[in-house]
């Protein structure tokens, strides 16, 4: 049972863990895996915005199996550029 836990709770470090991709960004392990899924291209991307246009174009123009998935990494890429790029 122990180790059960410690496995969780590793994965879950691991899973948002974030991963510098450029000067201004920054991906959790998750968001990159689902990305890397889809065949987005985070990499070539500078901001979040791109992120987000790749992102939407995938579900506009594809078949998306698990769309759920990709529209949560979106989701949270929106969160994260609202909360820190918004003035206060």
């Amino acid at each position: 049972m122990k180790e059960e836990i410690q496995k969780m709770v590793d994965d879950t470090i691991y899973k948002n863990s974030l991963v510098k991709i450029s000067d201004k960004l920054y991906l959790k392990q998750y968001q990159m895996e689902v990305l890397d899924y889809y065949h987005i291209e985070y990499q070539k991307c500078s901001s979040v915005s791109e992120i987000l246009f790749l992102i939407e174009e995938v579900l506009d123009n594809e078949e998306v199996e698990d769309y759920e998935v990709l529209e949560e990494v979106a989701t949270s890429l929106q969160e994260f550029q609202y909360y820190h790029n918004t003035n206060k």
